[in-house]
C-alpha cells in the first residue's frame, strides 16, 4: 500500500549549493523532508498522548462516581478525542491528509508561504 505524499512536493531550486552537486541535493531533500516532518508529527504524538494520559485519570474517576458507562461516559469521549487526534497526526501516513484538516495540512501550508516568500526574495534584483 502506498503512502499518502503530502501536499506537493518541494521544488528543487536552480542555484546550485556550493560544494555540493545539484543532483545530490535533489536526491537527498525529500528524503530529509519526510524524515523531519516524522519528527514533528513524533513530538505532536507525544504531547497529545501526554494530554491524553492527564483527561483518562479524571475522565474515569468521573464515570465511576456517577456510575456512566457507554458511548455517552467520559472515558469513551477521551477515547473518541484520541481516535480524531491520530487521524488529525497522520504520523504514519495511514489516513487521506486530505480528507480533514490535521498536521499534514499545517506543514504544506507552512511549505507553501515559505517558497512563495523565497521565490519573492529570489525575484527582488
Amino acid at each position: 500500500m502506498k503512502p499518502f505524499a503530502i501536499g506537493v512536493q518541494p521544488s528543487v531550486s536552480n542555484k546550485p549549493t556550493p560544494g555540493v552537486p545539484a543532483r545530490k541535493t535533489a536526491r537527498f531533500w525529500p528524503q530529509l523532508r519526510r524524515f523531519l516532518i516524522f519528527q514533528l508529527k513524533l513530538y505532536v504524538d507525544a504531547f497529545r498522548d501526554l494530554a491524553l494520559s492527564l483527561l483518562s485519570v479524571p475522565a474515569f474517576v468521573l464515570d465511576v462516581v456517577l456510575q456512566s458507562h457507554g458511548p455517552g461516559s467520559y472515558f469513551e469521549r477521551v477515547l473518541q478525542l484520541g481516535r480524531r487526534s491520530e487521524r488529525m497526526i497522520n504520523l504514519f501516513e495511514q489516513h487521506d491528509p486530505a480528507a480533514e484538516p490535521g498536521v499534514d495540512r499545517v506543514i504544506e501550508e507552512m511549505e507553501s508561504r515559505w517558497r512563495k516568500r523565497r521565490d519573492d526574495v529570489d525575484d527582488q534584483p
